[in-house]
């Protein structure tokens, strides 16, 4: 003889509530994202505008870093975009020696060069799945920019 209970219930199902399943690696992402996007952006806040540094490190993570460069020594620099944008303006600098070199690397995102007509641009910038525009013109060659770097899902303008 069967019980009553047990021909009322035969396929209940247990829920548990005490179980936080996919949340914990939503609070972890969450996490993760914060820390680098807080580290990015107070560090591209402090370096914005005109600067007569013969070095820079720029990156701009989910934003922009707009940056004019006066040196009159300028040797090596550094341009990082990750779903964001660099907006790198060396008209007004000079190199030191006959030869400069710039690292670029643009995921997802975009960096703009302008340059005076007297260097000549080097562009040795990888692409994939992305584009370079090299439109520059040079009235004479005694300076160089090497531009190395790789460009995944984004862009890079050089111009004058």
């Amino acid at each position: 003889m069967r019980n009553d209970k047990q021909t009322a219930q035969p396929n209940r199902r247990v829920q548990r509530t005490d179980s936080l399943g996919p949340l914990i690696p939503i609070i972890l992402v969450a996490t993760f994202i914060f820390v680098i996007t807080d580290n990015y952006r107070s560090n591209a806040a402090t370096r914005r505008g005109l600067t007569t540094e013969a070095t820079f490190d720029d990156t701009a993570f989910l934003g922009g870093v707009t940056r004019k460069y006066s040196s009159a020594n300028f040797r090596r620099g550094e341009a990082e975009a990750i779903m964001g944008g660099v907006d790198l303006d060396f008209r007004d600098a000079n190199i030191e020696g006959d030869e400069a070199r710039l690292d670029v690397t643009a995921i997802m995102g975009g960096v703009k060069i302008r340059v005076p007509r007297t260097w000549v641009v080097v562009n040795r910038v990888t692409p994939i799945l992305g584009g370079v525009d090299d439109n520059t013109d040079s009235a004479d060659g005694s300076k160089r920019l090497v531009i190395e770097g790789t460009v995944l899902m984004g862009g890079l303008e050089i111009k004058n």
